[in-house]
């Protein structure tokens, strides 16, 4: 974006797990443009100086690069064990566009605080891709807890949030879970609502006893059929990656899936019984809570959890932050497995508060929370419930991270961005 306002100018970058975001601004403040990128976290893999360097470029566009003076890029990973990574591929997309000299680098976390607040320190508590909470002095951490990654913390995060709902799910199909809305919202959100509905349908149609090798791909519904390209869409979903053609001759019966109640031929179960949960008792208000709109009061269909599988392993771990909002939505619609979720993931966040908390050496510091979570929603209210409780002031809400890294470039040219 472009707005030809004359400079000098600023840059601020906000490289996320999922996203980079840059902005221009003057030493005024007002925003001269800005751009978008993938996400750039020297951790994951990706190719951080590319996507540094696209979002820089765009943001620039054809401003005068001899008019920006410095530029201040917050980078997801870039704590000790990723800062010379993050700081060379700083440099690289610095240079790429033609600017003079290098931007400062400091983590995301420095520049989620000052997108809340001018002051110079506080305490910021983040969940987005990943969480944690950190006391932020003059753009650098001096205290933090968790924003670990993934795999061995960021707990409360988006990820963590989609990782424990797919858990939730994957447990309510195979009888070590109780009934959740997520075995409905959870496929839908990862497979299209279209795959569920053919993985669902094809369990409807009868099925012969048929003597089958396991492992081969199911039979055609029939070249040139209407539906036969989205049925074999949906049986290449469900079927476990790596089966080849070979294997274990197995049986199939005319029904393979338990009925409602109890098993194939079993007796049936008690009244108000929890679908595939004999002598369970559902939810009140959430009839055939466990099960699909396709089969009312039926067992969550098997099939669908080898697709989630399937599905969540072919893609990056921050893929599953999109399941953020479908845990939120649940947990509104008053299911208490996702409640169960979001309260879990507030209490992770407070407690990260309470972990950094006694290093904020002035007690009325301000507190900014920052991230996808924390904007809105069930984990929202309980983490600004909390924070309430433990501080003077309300939280504050951040807004633009690659502003506030724009913001921590002008502090340093003693141009402090207007509050």
């Amino acid at each position: 974006m472009l707005t030809h306002l004359a400079g000098p100018y600023v840059v601020g970058i906000d490289a996320g797990g999922t996203k980079t975001r840059c902005v221009v601004l003057t030493l005024g403040g007002a925003l001269a443009g800005s751009g978008t990128g993938p996400g750039a976290n020297p951790n994951s893999g990706g190719d951080t100086a590319g996507a540094l360097t696209t979002a820089l470029r765009e943001a620039l566009g054809d401003l005068d690069r001899t008019h920006i003076l410095t530029g201040v890029f917050g980078i997801a990973g870039a704590g000790s064990a990723g800062r010379p990574a993050a700081v060379s591929a700083a440099r690289r997309a610095w240079q790429a566009v033609g600017l003079r000299g290098s931007p400062a680098v400091v983590t995301d976390i420095a520049v989620a605080f000052a997108a809340g607040t001018t002051e110079p320190k506080g305490i910021v508590v983040f969940s987005g891709t990943g969480a944690g909470a950190a006391v932020i002095s003059d753009g650098a951490i001096v205290q933090r807890a968790d924003g670990y990654g993934w795999l061995v913390g960021d707990e409360g995060s988006a990820v963590w949030l989609g990782k424990e709902a797919v858990r939730a799910a994957l447990a309510a199909y195979d009888g070590r879970g109780s009934p959740t809305l997520l075995t409905d919202s959870v496929p839908r959100a990862l497979l299209g609502p279209a795959v569920v509905a053919e993985i669902d349908s094809a369990r409807r149609r009868p099925r012969p006893r048929t003597l089958a090798m396991a492992g081969a791909a199911p039979p055609a519904s029939g070249a040139g059929s209407p539906g036969s390209a989205l049925s074999q869409a949906a049986q290449a979903a469900a079927l476990p990656a790596g089966a080849g053609g070979t294997g274990t001759a197995l049986l199939i019966p005319e029904a393979p899936y338990p009925q409602p109640g109890g098993g194939p031929t079993g007796p049936p179960g008690p009244l108000g019984a929890a679908p595939g949960r004999p002598g369970r008792p559902e939810p009140p208000g959430h009839p055939g809570l466990g099960g699909h709109p396709e089969l009312p009061g039926a067992a969550p269909n098997p099939q669908l959890a080898q697709a989630i599988i399937k599905e969540v392993y072919g893609r990056p771990p921050a893929a599953l932050g999109r399941l953020g909002p479908v845990v939120a939505a649940a947990a509104a619609a008053g299911d208490p497995v996702a409640r169960r979720i979001t309260d879990e993931a507030a209490e992770w966040l407070l407690r990260d508060v309470d972990a950094v908390r006694p290093a904020l050496s002035d007690p009325c510091a301000p507190v900014v929370m920052h991230g996808s979570v924390l904007r809105e929603g069930p984990v929202a209210e309980a983490v600004r419930t909390g924070l309430r409780d433990r501080f003077a002031e309300a939280p504050r809400s951040a807004g633009d991270g690659a502003v506030g890294a724009a913001g921590l470039a002008l502090r340093r040219l003693g141009h402090p961005l207007p509050g």
